[in-house]
């Protein structure tokens, strides 16, 4: 490229249906978009240097597999053009590992994220107790260390070692 400081979109890549709605949307003559749905091939592309290619879904919109967003990518540079991502913002030229990133690793919103963390919580404690009820019966003196095991759900000798002696006297309880 000789002066990466172009920031008009001169064509655009409809992956599908919906993006080319979506590009007519924002006013895009029909003659700009090219739609990759109907078979438009990447490399029949007509870009010149310095220009930008917009896409929606960054380097996604080419396909799901490294191998296509590294041809689709050369092929445009190759022609002293750029990819723009409509979504977040970012050109091939100036962000291209971080377009990367974003097509491998899809971006979650804070809920999506604490609800995984949820999930895997409850995953991993599988229905245990908190650690102040574990206690609480651990040390109630009017249960059996038999039904404490079963009440809490962890084994016996990791009971002991988390809590160490139950205050229980050892031997038959005492009828009441």
């Amino acid at each position: 490229m000789k002066d990466a400081k172009a920031t008009r979109i001169a064509k655009y890549y409809a992956r599908t249906k919906d993006d080319e709605k979506h590009f007519r949307s924002l006013g895009v003559k029909p003659n700009d978009i090219y739609r990759g749905f109907e078979g438009q091939a990447i490399t029949t592309f007509e870009m010149r240097d310095g220009e930008l290619l917009g896409v929606r879904g960054g380097y996604l919109a080419f396909g799901s597999a490294r191998k296509d967003w590294t041809q689709a990518e050369e092929l445009v540079h190759a022609k002293g053009a750029a990819i723009y991502d409509l979504d977040t913002k970012m050109r091939s030229d100036r962000n291209g590992a971080k377009m990367v990133d974003y097509a491998i690793t899809p971006r979650r919103t804070p809920d999506e994220y604490r609800a995984m963390q949820e999930l895997s919580v409850a995953k991993r404690v599988k229905g245990r107790k908190k650690t102040r009820a574990h206690e609480k019966i651990w040390f109630n003196k009017k249960l059996s260390v038999k039904e404490k095991v079963e009440l809490i759900g962890i084994p016996q000798a990791t009971l002991y070692i988390m809590y160490k002696k139950t205050g229980v006297p050892a031997g038959r309880r005492k009828k009441t």
